[in-house]
């Protein structure tokens, strides 16, 4: 007689912590859930007490778990992590038998006993979609990714997120040991992994989803590419736990609206200290107003600073001058930086100001700290003569200051 907890823990399963739809590998069609339930609840029903003793491994563990294990272990699927090509991806209405890359993935991922695979190319529709399959789909595609027997690789989500992973290459090859099962479990692999990607060997093994440590998470995804603009925020939304909106046409403000979010969950100021080319949408006290972020911070003014020789930039329109801070407060030192302006609009201005972002709190609200010795993030402003407020300009890279002594001072409540 079947279990009845083992069955309510299957259908969860199904429904919360697997893809809404599979390729099923014996038949090289896309099916929905309705038909995985049906192929494997026979086996669901065989599940015994026996089992779950067996599978029991250590004192205490919890029953629920234990089933959960199970089920995994019965529900086998291969995740495929790869870049589309320009052209020629399968979609949910094409056929998946006539394209080389998908037939070879099912095929591995049926050496690996799974019964069924996922791609995101040709399981989620993406014509016209309706905004709550994607909605639905992009925060949890990470659980989907740990939940999967095998992954064969490779972008970031996809890199950090299952437990076993597989390294191939254009031929179908492992490009790694040809004989382990998870590339995941070699030293020698992690390393060099960690080396390429900048990513802790500790976290490529066994990340967890959340939004700690969120400007070193950032980093690592700042090197990664991505064919649609938008998906550069959006693959990031499982990675940190956190959920908005999906909306595609909207350009580089899917970051901002990104920030916006994390600002608020992970109270990490310094995600805020950002350098390069601006987006159309700039990344508490902090407020959009008319699409530009109200923010508190320190202002350090530099009332001798001087330009310095332009110099190369690798963005065309843009170009870039050394910044010489001869009026820095006495004791204080940042980092050589350069400024970037446009071409069309160069723009030099008559005062220059360090606005401190991960200023240390003081007993009086309206006050904030820059602690002697400790290296703070900063953003770079700029205004004229004819000018009340102060514009934000771009920078090569992070500005940082450091003092020898402490600054207390009143905060500026300044609109980027």
């Amino acid at each position: 007689m079947a279990i009845e907890e083992v069955c309510r823990i299957f259908q969860e399963h199904l429904r919360e912590s697997i893809p809404h739809r599979l390729i099923a590998i014996s038949k090289m069609e896309v099916v929905e859930q309705q038909w995985v339930e049906e192929l494997y609840m026979p086996s669901i029903k065989a599940v015994t007490e026996r089992d779950i003793e067996q599978h029991t491994f250590y004192p205490n563990q919890r029953r629920d778990e234990v089933i959960r294990n199970i089920v995994k272990g019965i529900v086998k699927y291969a995740v495929l992590s790869h870049r589309w090509c320009r052209e020629g991806e399968v979609t949910l209405s094409g056929s998946l038998s006539s394209r080389h890359k998908l037939a070879n993935f099912c095929q591995r991922a049926a050496e690996y006993g799974c019964g069924f695979a996922w791609a995101d190319t040709c399981c989620i529709d993406r014509s016209n979609p309706p905004p709550e399959e994607l909605d639905k789909a992009i925060p949890r595609m990470f659980r989907w990714y740990r939940n999967a027997h095998v992954c064969i690789i490779w972008t970031l989500q996809e890199l950090l997120a299952p437990v076993r992973v597989k390294f191939y290459g254009r031929t179908w090859s492992p490009i790694h040991n040809i004989r382990a099962d998870n590339d995941k479990a070699d030293q020698r692999l992690l390393a060099a992994l960690s080396t390429g990607t900048g990513i802790p060997v500790q976290d490529i093994r066994c990340y967890w989803a959340g939004t700690e440590r969120v400007r070193e998470k950032l980093m690592w995804a700042s090197r990664r590419t991505s064919r649609q603009v938008e998906d550069g925020a959006y693959s990031l939304l499982a990675l940190l736990d956190v959920h908005m909106h999906v909306e595609y046409g909207i350009g580089d403000e899917a970051f901002g609206r990104l920030m916006e979010v994390l600002l608020a969950r992970s109270q990490e100021c310094d995600i805020l200290a950002w350098a390069g080319i601006a987006s159309t949408k700039y990344d508490q006290d902090m407020i959009i107003i008319d699409r530009r972020l109200r923010v508190k911070l320190l202002m350090v003014e530099l009332h001798g600073a001087t330009f310095g020789d332009e110099i190369p930039f690798l963005q065309d329109g843009y170009h870039a001058c050394t910044l010489l801070p001869k009026g820095l407060p006495s004791k204080v030192t940042i980092n050589h930086v350069s400024i970037v302006s446009s071409n069309n609009t160069p723009w030099r201005p008559s005062k220059l100001a360090l606005g401190v972002v991960d200023y240390g709190w003081t007993s009086d609200d309206e006050k904030g700290l820059v602690e002697k010795g400790r290296t703070h993030f900063c953003l770079l402003f700029g205004a004229d003569d004819t000018q009340t407020s102060w514009k934000k300009l771009m920078t090569d890279k992070v500005v940082t200051i450091k003092t020898e002594d402490s600054i207390r001072q009143r905060l500026e409540t300044i609109l980027i």
